[in-house]
């Protein structure tokens, strides 16, 4: 069954409500001031009963300019518009503010429904049919059905009723995957026997019985209770349906207007939007740089300041790029309309989309922000994600998926494609970098490593959490899995050399002077001397005088074959190691159940000590295996 929801549109007394009754035999009015006074205040929902298979709901807004906000909180969700011009008064200042208001939400069809037909002549009737068309010229609503109706009578309310059933034969925009399921909050109350219920219009996506959600942007985890859709109950509401939700997990006091009962992952929380903004060419208010505005979006409505990114004041007719920085958190999505309400006097003056729903802060009047602002205008999904690959944000996948609003197949498309083509690169961690923020930080620990090794000429490498600890300083990195997934990419590259403690630049090794490579002949034949009979480093490191000559002439001996590393406190003659692990294996064979240290001991000649330190390096290197008693050689 396809799901329509229509939303009034229109002056204050011009009929709305009359006519929905007319047409759906539903009073919207429900407040006991909305009967009083007999006009609208809160919004109104009902449904129009057909034959044709469809669901169609329909919000009945207030047209008092005093109300335009609860008209705001309901009107962004609709299909199409019912435009309503009452015959015996015609264009007024609120049918020109809704009027604009539509244009700025980017609702784009509608009917206009002249009411009150009753009440004037044919004549009157002819003249002002011709000056609504000439409004609407050059419009959205230009040559859409206009139909002169009274709600009083019932005249054409069966042919308004046929042209809304055409108008329902339309392919839907909204999208249905579960996991981008949204409800603007429009109206909160609780009922006895059941809790907290909320009531919306399901924008997007699938809801179910049980589900598990969230309401942002005071991110409450609730579960659904119970589902209603035009009075009744069921386990299923779709996009495009007037839903009643009833929640548990959260009390009726916790939950605003303006909040939205999400799937976890289906909006962004944020206090910084970047939007394409324009004001309205009937304004007659400037907005300043650094303006305060109401702002609306969805059923929301928070105050923000208009950081105008490439001028001082925007007038009447202008359309650029704004950054808006909010005074409390909203939660949105990428696309998203919004309306622009003059801080005081509050009257309504622009509106646009969000290009990006959590931005970083902008400088004014530069060139490259402004390049990224177009990016982000002409909306191409690949083109963003390289865009925003390359900011000072880390992103993964998720968090792409979320700003974007996409679902969890298509973000994985995207980034696949752009990986496939070299424009990204998807860290260890599963952080995605553009090409140009790559060579950044291929800049960055070349640098570092560079720098270290100028400073330490005689060290093999910067010692890793050293390197971990200046990329992460360098590149304000806080997480140390992401400073490691850096370090591990330009290993895998070739561009850095792993040397166990130690990283350095690919290629890198120390330069010994003359009196050096003397030192380390002296130090090869100390070892020659010594034999299986190990050297302490510290005797190393007083000979040399210096730890980190000592150290480099060690890796350099071990890197040309001369000496082995047993452990952090002992080197060895290459040919003494052989002897070691040829002694264990003759052992092995004359001992095959097993034998001790001191059998060791025995068969080398050498001290307690010596064979000790041997022994634990041949089972480190899996040579030997102990078992508390005695050792096996297994290699």
């Amino acid at each position: 069954m396809k799901n329509v929801i229509i939303g009034t549109a229109g002056h204050v007394d011009h009929g709305k409500t009359q006519l929905i009754k007319a047409l759906s035999g539903i009073d919207t009015d429900r407040l006991s001031e909305e009967k009083k006074r007999g006009i609208t205040i809160e919004l109104g929902f009902a449904h129009i009963d057909n034959d044709a298979g469809y669901n169609i709901g329909v919000i009945d807004v207030p047209g008092h300019e005093k109300f335009i906000k609860n008209m705001l909180a309901g009107i962004g969700g609709v299909d199409f518009v019912l435009f309503v011009v009452a015959a015996d008064e015609g264009i007024m200042p609120q049918t020109k503010e809704h009027f604009e208001i539509l244009q700025a939400l980017g609702i784009d069809d509608g009917i206009i429904a002249i009411t009150k037909k009753d009440m004037v002549d044919e004549e009157w009737l002819e003249m002002l049919v011709e000056d609504v068309k000439e409004y609407f010229k050059g419009s959205f609503l230009e040559g859409k059905p206009m139909i002169a109706v009274s709600s009083k009578t019932g005249e054409n309310i069966d042919v308004l009723k046929a042209e809304i059933l055409k108008k329902c034969d339309r392919e839907s925009k909204r999208r249905e995957e579960p996991e981008l399921f949204r409800l603007p909050i429009d109206r909160v109350f609780s009922m006895q026997g059941f809790g907290t219920v909320v009531t919306g219009t399901l924008v997007d996506g699938v809801l179910k019985l049980n589900d598990d959600l969230n309401i942002y942007p005071e991110e409450l985890p609730v579960k659904v209770r119970g589902i209603q859709t035009y009075g009744n109950d069921t386990d299923e509401a779709v996009a495009g349906q007037r839903t009643a939700v009833n929640l548990s997990g959260v009390k009726k006091e916790n939950v605003l207007r303006g909040s939205v009962l999400a799937a976890s992952g289906a909006v962004t929380v944020t206090n910084m939007l970047d939007v394409e903004m324009s004001i309205f060419n009937s304004s007659d208010r400037q907005i300043l740089n650094n303006s305060r505005v109401h702002l609306y979006t969805g059923s929301k409505e928070v105050l923000a300041k208009v950081i105008i990114m490439d001028r001082d004041v925007m007038v009447s007719g202008d359309k650029t790029f704004v950054q808006l920085r909010l005074e409390e958190p909203i939660a949105v999505r990428r696309g998203d309309k919004f309306i622009i309400r003059f801080y005081s006097p509050v009257i309504t003056v622009g509106g646009g989309r969000v290009l990006d729903s959590n931005p970083e802060k902008h400088k004014r009047n530069r060139d490259d922000v402004l390049a990224d602002f177009e990016i982000l205008a002409a909306g191409d999904i690949g083109d963003i994600i390289h865009l925003k690959s390359g900011k000072w944000k880390y992103y993964k996948e998720e968090e792409l998926r979320q700003e974007l609003g996409l679902t969890t197949s298509e973000i994985k498309q995207a980034i696949k494609s752009l990986a496939d083509q070299g424009r990204v690169v998807i860290l260890a961690d599963g952080s995605i970098v553009n090409e140009d923020k790559l060579k950044i930080l291929e800049d960055t620990v070349s640098k570092i490593i560079e720098e270290y090794h100028s400073q330490n000429p005689m060290v093999d490498g910067i010692p890793k959490r050293e390197l971990l600890s200046r990329i992460k300083e360098y590149r304000h990195i806080e997480d140390d899995k992401l400073g490691q997934a850096i370090i591990s990419k330009f290993l895998d590259s070739g561009m850095l050399e792993d040397k166990e403690k130690t990283i350095s630049v690919a290629g890198f090794k120390v330069e010994f002077s003359d009196e050096q490579l003397a030192l380390m002949d002296d130090i090869k034949k100390m070892y020659y001397k010594a034999g299986v009979e190990t050297i302490k480093n510290e005797d190393i490191y007083e000979l040399a005088g210096n730890k980190d000559i000592a150290s480099a002439i060690q890796n350099e001996l071990v890197s040309r074959g001369e000496i082995f590393k047993l452990d952090a406190s002992y080197y060895i003659d290459t040919k003494a190691w052989d002897i070691a692990t040829a002694t264990v294996r003759e052992l092995g064979t004359e001992k095959p159940e097993g034998f001790t240290l001191a059998d060791y001991r025995d068969k080398l000649e050498i001290s307690r000590k010596y064979a000790s330190i041997l022994l634990s390096a041949l089972d480190k290197y899996g040579i030997t295996v102990f078992n508390g008693e005695c050792r096996k050689a297994i290699k």
